[in-house]
């Protein structure tokens, strides 16, 4: 602990902690006599895990500078490259050997079942366990592993995550019994408790690790586990399966598998590379590979538009989004693709607050009283002018030597971020405006804690004369997530900038001002608040935005925006009607009935059960013609009364009745005797003339 720059009390105390243990059992009444622990820590203590991360800090110090190595917990791997399996089992048996010296000088056990090696390679001589190298470990000969599982994440030799996606294909399939279990046609959940229970339980099984596999398998290979979200997505819809795979999952509110892997893997990307630099994970992140292998996908479809253009057709749109990447798809390509469809490329990156900066006997929250609430409770709903009054009451309580307004402003709430201050300094009867960019990608409340930033930083750059005369500071924002953020103390922000208004808060403090955050309703008419509002949307407009640093759930939330507009791109190349009003609110055979009906493919229509084989004809009984989900709904003449009752005026379109309440679809399958598939009676066994 000494030699990693622990603190000597913390060393002290953790000795303290270790010396002179003892330990004695005791059954009934009868109690053992006491042992004295020689060596080990105590089972299920904290700070057991903590502590043999120190001890094995330096398990990899005299290993080869050139392996690769990775430590987490007591799993540790290594990894050797170079031009033949061979060369690298050479170089790792060096390093196996310094560990094995290792573990013998500090007496620590490995456990041989568990020591295993394997092998990467594309070369064809070498793919597939062709050449097994010899490798040993402390006298004993290491096992090779085909198919090891390291971290949850089962590998193959040329890295294509077959034998994982098989694995979490299972395991999915596995998990869907028990949302079958929750629903049926005419009984069961809502389709939103379905969907979140999906999410959390069945989808969980493949986010983990889609980062690397997703963006490494190939489309054929990650189709499997697509197939298999496409079941759970008829269990939470009831379509059946008629309905087209793109148009199911469009109707379940389920992005695509392969768009949820691109989506982790560019979220990961940037956490990684906010880390400190020198961190390895981030090292890897930023390494530049020269690419190799071609994207076989994109050579197809560029030889398909060289062929269409030659035919003088519109060229193909691309098969997948990633199509776009020459190189084969991989983490580090994917990842980097990703951020740059998000609008990220290139922009500057606020690191993580791994670590608060101030230390926690500097804490200045003492200095600092937060009123999220007012003396009279108000309704968003309200009148503006009941608003500002209450707001109005709020501010008359405090008597303050300055008022600082503050708003933050972006566009769409996610781009162009700007925040605008107004300080009226009352002891000196001026005003003082600041404006400030929040970035090029950034959420309001973000924009918020900028403009509270730098009306701080301006009261800080005022004269000392200035300072000296402000001894309350009232602070007030219609922003009360950024209120609430910072109401839980400087020593939980994760945001660097929340952060640094900590700090700011905390020199005021240190000269003797006392700030009062209060929170005050948006778009009432308060005359501080419209001048804050007004000076944020100059900010936004005016202010050069290159150089503001990027926060990490900016960057998710830009990322997560990207991912959905893939989703309703797909979406869109097969025509699907907008959402139903009132679909949530029906019961579970209504949610199914309306849902079946937008899909295009509902067994209450004949047409849908002769492609199933369950009616000879597809035609309709009361007027012959073919009883589609669009006949049945908007042109079978037989209905047309029913239709004009519940609608009114003309006929409705198809679109019309889609887009309509979603209870009036109910009701008029109901009223023109469509509860039912219309089956044909099965044929009488009873001979001509009998009697029954």
């Amino acid at each position: 602990m000494e030699k990693m720059g622990i603190p000597g009390c913390a060393t002290r105390w953790v000795k303290a902690l270790l010396t002179d243990r003892r330990a004695r059992v005791r059954w009934g009444n009868a109690r053992s006599s006491q042992r004295v622990f020689q060596e080990g820590l105590p089972q299920g203590s904290v700070m057991a895990p903590l502590l043999w991360l120190i001890y094995c800090n330096d398990l990899d110090e005299d290993i080869n500078s050139n392996t690769t190595r990775s430590l987490y917990a007591d799993d540790t791997a290594l990894l050797a490259t170079g031009p033949s399996l061979q060369a690298c089992a050479d170089q790792l048996q060096q390093d196996l050997d310094q560990v094995a010296r290792w573990l013998d000088k500090w007496k620590v056990e490995a456990s041989p079942s568990k020591c295993v090696f394997t092998t990467f390679s594309l070369h064809a001589k070498e793919v597939n366990g062709k050449v097994v190298p010899t490798m040993t470990f402390k006298g004993d000969q290491l096992a090779h592993e085909k198919n090891p599982t390291f971290l949850g994440l089962t590998l193959d030799s040329q890295l294509t995550f077959t034998n994982h996606i098989e694995e979490v294909k299972k395991r999915m399939a596995q998990r869907r019994c028990c949302l079958t279990a929750l629903a049926g046609r005419s009984y069961g959940c809502d389709q939103a408790t379905l969907r979140a229970a999906y999410i959390a339980y069945i989808r969980s099984v493949a986010d983990y690790g889609a980062a690397l596999y997703s963006t490494h398998a190939a489309p054929s290979v990650r189709a499997r586990i697509e197939a298999e979200q496409h079941k759970c997505a008829r269990v939470i819809t009831g379509c059946i399966r008629l309905t087209n795979s793109e148009t199911l999952i469009t109707e379940a509110g389920l992005p695509p598998l392969a768009v949820r892997g691109w989506e982790i893997a560019a979220m990961e990307q940037e956490r990684l590379a906010r880390l400190p630099p020198g961190d390895p994970a981030r090292a890897l992140t930023e390494r530049h590979v020269r690419p190799r292998l071609k994207h076989r996908a994109h050579e197809a479809w560029q030889r398909a538009r060289t062929e269409a253009r030659r035919r003088g057709e519109p060229p193909p749109d691309p098969p997948s989004e990633d199509t776009a990447l020459s190189f084969k798809p991989c983490f580090r390509r994917v990842s980097q693709w990703m951020a740059k469809e998000a609008g990220l490329a290139d922009l500057p990156r606020e690191p993580l607050a791994l670590v608060p900066e101030q230390p926690p006997w500097t804490n200045p929250a003492d200095a600092v009283t937060f009123r999220l609430s007012l003396p009279r409770v108000t309704r968003r709903d309200d009148p503006p002018a009941v608003r500002k009054a209450a707001a109005l009451e709020a501010i008359a309580m405090v008597n303050p030597d300055c008022t600082i307004w503050s708003d933050g402003s972006a566009k769409s709430g996610t781009r162009d971020g700007g925040g605008g201050a107004l300080i009226q300094l009352h002891r000196e009867n001026r005003e003082v405006e600041t404006l400030v960019p929040a970035g090029s990608v950034c959420s309001s409340m973000r924009a918020e804690l900028a403009a509270m930033l730098a009306a701080f930083t301006c009261l800080l750059a005022q004269p000392g004369e200035t300072r000296s005369r402000i001894k309350t500071c009232l602070l007030c924002t219609d922003s009360l997530s950024g209120l609430q953020l910072l109401q839980r103390g400087p020593e939980a922000q994760q945001l660097v900038l929340a952060e640094r208004v900590w700090a700011a808060m905390g020199s005021l403090g240190e000269q003797n001002t006392a700030i009062i955050l209060q929170w005050v309703p948006g778009h009432a008419d308060i005359a501080g608040n419209e001048a804050a509002d007004r000076l944020a949307n100059r900010a936004a407009a005016e202010c050069a935005q290159s150089e503001t640093p990027i926060d990490l759930a900016s960057a998710r939330t830009a990322i997560r925006q990207r991912a959905r507009e893939m989703q309703a791109t797909r979406a869109h190349r097969h025509p699907h009607p907008q959402p139903t009003p009132g679909l949530q609110d029906l019961p579970r055979w209504g949610q199914v009935t309306v849902s079946q009906l937008r899909t295009g493919h509902c067994p209450l229509a004949r047409a849908t059960l002769h492609r199933l084989e369950l009616t000879p004809d597809p035609l309709c009984r009361e007027c012959g013609a073919e009883d589609t989900v669009r006949h049945l709904l908007t042109e079978c003449p037989a209905f047309a009364t029913t239709r004009r009752r519940l609608w009114g005026g003309p006929l409705p379109s198809l679109d019309e009745v889609l887009s309509g309440p979603a209870g009036k679809i109910v009701e008029y399958i109901r009223r023109v005797g469509r509860s039912e598939p219309p089956l044909d009676q099965p044929p009488s066994d009873a001979p001509a003339g009998a009697s029954t």
